[in-house]
């Protein structure tokens, strides 16, 4: 059921709408591009404009904010730096990719708000998981933030910000995609 907008509050799209079971759809199948290492496939679900960014978690007392820089990412990629990203998957040079990790992501309790005309802010907390080689696996949990539109017949990710949990990563890199 949709609530209507009011001048504060955006038009939120609950479970058993539409748009929720587009958004829903679109959310699983793109995970599952991402375990599968089928990361063409994924690249082409980009907007052209699109901003990806995970920022660095502080560890800070609830009086001092949320806990996130403004200035200093983990991530800050676009488009391009993206596809760079990708294409240098396919080569024996990405060296924390050799082996290549197995990822399982899990997306979950998703919040579905209108942003404007065929835009959506999606907000989902994730789970994912890293194996490699012979190492004891890696685990992220955190929000994904994205804003999603539509172009290309379908659904694109314009925008993600990727918000950890953990202020300490213990992983030995951080080349994996959210």
């Amino acid at each position: 059921m949709t609530v209507e907008a009011t001048a504060r509050e955006p038009v939120v799209f609950g479970f058993g709408t539409p748009e929720y079971a587009e958004i829903t759809d679109w959310v699983t199948r793109e995970v599952h591009l991402l375990d599968e290492a089928r990361f063409d496939e994924w690249y082409e679900q980009l907007h052209p404009s699109l901003t990806y960014s995970m920022p660095v978690r502080l560890s800070l007392m609830p009086k001092d904010g949320f806990g996130f820089r403004d200035d200093t990412d983990y991530y800050l990629d676009d488009y391009t730096s993206i596809r760079t990203r990708l294409n240098r998957l396919k080569t024996e040079m990405a060296w924390a990719e050799q082996p290549g990790s197995r990822t399982r992501h899990l997306v979950t309790n998703l919040l579905v708000e209108g942003a404007g005309d065929d835009e959506y802010r999606v907000r989902g907390q994730f789970l994912v998981t890293r194996a490699r080689a012979d190492h004891l696996p890696d685990i992220f949990s955190g929000v994904r933030e994205d804003l999603l539109v539509r172009g290309g017949g379908g659904l694109l990710l314009r925008q993600r910000r990727v918000l950890l949990d953990q202020s300490v990563l213990k992983s030995f890199n951080l080349s994996i995609l959210f």
